[in-house]
């Protein structure tokens, strides 16, 4: 027997209470009424017979009632021993099928070894089967049925995606959160390096997991890899064409490898590179001849080693004629045309060609035609002219809207229902640009620029200002209009209301401002797998997307077509994507070049990662075991307190009685 708070014991010194009411209280005698006590002698009358016990019971129960309440209170317990079911055991079979799986024949390797695995347990093991990369996914509910198990893991293939062993951590403890078995991991994997976490605190288990590690491949052998190529998307003339080649390896000696340029399945040009011990080296291909249209793209090395799948890089390339940017002004003032188009025609590489248009000969023009419209200080526009540019901008295209004198006056802002516009007249520097915006990645702080004359709009919570002005007011603004954007400038692009022309800001503004609106910052045409692909920017739009794979399947049901806002390219390969503003990309998607270093996790690391989770021998399915656990007598003692309390109010009221009716 013993006590879960033993402290409270200390209560037990209040049994000195009903003591000190029973014994030591003070003696008193009622008076009698004398003529005189002059004939009586003075004398010291003893107290100590009249300090004595009384009410023996009554004491007893107080002192009982006091002793049980101080018990309670310090919870007495006794140890009991009952037989108890175990937990039942959730055997979880993880297969690694990340790219590196792909190397000689792990991943087949990993599939016997588990196979061999689920035929050695009894017939009533629940199994589960989760394949796992970037992501885990459940192959398999918990079963008893081993075909069932051993179907799910023969379908298991290697992706084009990286793992992480920190997710699997992480989905491991939400299961055992949701299932409250004890689970007995089995992990098949090359026990890859890279997959391991940044902290190694996400890898804990838990102490209803045990970790069993299964690892295949055997090692870490040489592999070569094409690590990154880097190339121009956009082609317009074949002289300017660069790409660059980075040639990796990783526990490799030194060897020279062939590196092969191939358009469309065809070697264009070949060439060699010496690539030092587990070292890098680049190779560049120039002026090589792209034809008109968009074309797939690879970079191939020979020999070939364990991971022949990383010595190709895919990338997408096109050749087309500069894209045209309608220009358009009003009452002759051709000056910011001027300013704009020598700005980008001095711009290199942006495949942007300006094109000046009066505004009144815009409704002979087909606007879809353009890559973006710059409206240049239009003022007032009639109704049919708006409906025409919002048409445009809302299905997909973009426009750059600049606020000058003329537009100020009309009091409203063209493509907007943003509030009035006020015209400023104060000389003021820039205070914020965004750098971090697309928009204005590279295109400088606006350095020395002084605008005389500005316009202040009030934007809509919905809208992004990338640049403000001293006094705090908006000078850029993004403005999303349906399926296109729009770009407000908050002054002209001639020097008639700032100089911001005759600074040396003005040429790359102009130009990452073009790139950004005619849509060649949205995606790059080379990206990891995984990457998620933007189709749609509101779902307001029913027009229809589509996503073909690379297999030349359709990717989208018809439902997902309408509605789907982004598409993740989860396979290796070329993507031709086409969004629902009707731009069509080819993307080639190549896997995670982390994943070509094959080296393998040290098994000291290892040994912590199996401390992280349980020790303890699982319980099997129906077992039985004693253990001995604490028996509260809390209750019990109560009890008696309660009895004590209720007897000692019953003897306390019948003494009181007795006093009062001898009194």
């Amino acid at each position: 027997m013993g006590f879960l708070s033993p402290w409270f014991l200390a209560g037990l010194l209040a049994v000195g209470l009903p003591l000190w009411l029973h014994l030591l209280r003070q003696y008193r005698r009622t008076p009698q009424p004398f003529s005189s006590l002059m004939f009586f002698e003075r004398r010291v009358q003893a107290s100590s017979q009249h300090r004595r016990l009384r009410y023996l019971l009554l004491l007893a129960l107080r002192l009982v009632l006091l002793i049980l309440l101080a018990l309670a209170f310090a919870n007495p317990f006794v140890n009991r021993k009952r037989d108890v079911a175990g937990k039942r055991t959730l055997t979880v079979i993880a297969i690694d099928r990340s790219f590196s799986m792909r190397a000689g024949n792990r991943m087949q390797q990993a599939k016997n070894d588990a196979q061999k695995l689920v035929t050695g347990l009894g017939g009533r093991e629940l199994i589960q089967v989760i394949a796992f990369d970037s992501h885990v996914e459940n192959m398999t509910a918990p079963e008893l049925d081993k075909g069932t198990v051993a179907a799910a893991i023969q379908s298991i293939e290697p992706s084009d995606s990286f793992s992480s062993f920190g997710e699997l951590a992480r989905a491991l403890r939400v299961m055992a959160q949701n299932n409250g078995m004890h689970q007995e991991l089995h992990l098949f994997s090359d026990m890859q390096q890279t997959s391991m976490p940044s902290n190694f605190r996400d890898l804990a288990l838990g102490q209803n997991t045990s970790l069993q590690l299964h690892p295949v491949g055997g090692g870490s052998p040489p592999n070569w890899a094409v690590e990154a190529v880097t190339t121009s998307e956009h082609v317009y003339d074949v002289h300017h064409t660069r790409l660059t080649a980075t040639v990796a390896g990783w526990q490799t000696p030194a060897a020279t490898q062939k590196v092969d340029l191939v358009l469309n399945g065809k070697i264009v040009a070949s060439k060699e590179v010496s690539v030092p011990a587990n070292g890098h080296a680049t190779v560049e291909f120039l002026a090589f001849d792209v034809p008109y249209g968009v074309h797939r793209g690879a970079i191939r090395t020979s020999p070939h080693d364990a991971l022949p799948s990383d010595n190709e890089f895919l990338f997408s390339v096109e050749r087309s004629d500069p894209r045209r940017v309608l220009f358009l002004y009003a009452g002759g003032r051709t000056q910011g045309a001027f300013f704009y188009k020598t700005a980008l025609d001095s711009a290199a590489d942006t495949g942007l060609t300006v094109e000046p248009l009066p505004i009144e000969r815009v409704s002979e023009r087909d606007l879809s035609k353009y890559a973006f419209i710059v409206l240049n200080d239009l003022g007032e526009l009639d109704s049919g002219l708006t409906q025409k540019l919002c048409g445009y901008v809302q299905h997909g295209g973009a426009a750059l809207i600049v606020l000058g004198p003329a537009t100020v006056r009309s009091g409203r802002l063209p493509l907007s229902s943003t509030g009035r516009l006020a015209e400023v007249r104060q000389v003021q520097g820039v205070s914020y640009v965004d750098n971090q915006n697309p928009a204005l990645a590279g295109a400088g702080r606006f350095e020395n620029a002084q605008f005389y004359q500005t316009a202040r709009l009030t934007p809509k919570p919905s809208d992004r200002v990338l640049a403000k002005l001293a006094d705090g007011s908006p000078l850029l603004v993004e403005e999303r209009v349906g399926e296109g954007r729009a770009l407000v400038f908050a002054s002209t692009l001639d020097n008639s209301t700032n100089d911001f022309p005759l600074h040396a800001g003005y040429l790359p503004f102009v130009a990452q401002t073009g790139r950004y609106l005619a849509g060649a910052e949205d995606t790059p045409s080379s990206v990891v797998a995984g990457t998620a692909v933007s189709l749609r920017r509101t779902r307001d739009d029913s027009t229809a997307a589509d996503v073909v794979g690379p297999d030349g399947r359709h990717e989208l049901s018809l439902a997902e077509s309408t509605r789907a806002l982004s598409f993740d390219l989860n396979r290796g390969g070329f993507y031709e994507v086409q969004r629902a503003n009707g731009q069509r990309q080819l993307l080639a998607v190549h896997a995670d070049r982390r994943e070509s270093d094959l080296t393998p996790i040290s098994p000291e690391t290892l040994d912590l990662w199996r401390n992280t989770g349980s020790t303890a021998v699982a319980a099997k399915p129906g077992s039985v075991t004693a253990e001995t656990r604490p028996w509260s007598l809390w209750r019990y003692v109560m009890i008696l307190v309660l009895v004590a309390a209720l007897m000692e109010s019953l003897f306390a009221s019948r003494y009181l009685r007795k006093e009062r009716q001898t009194a």
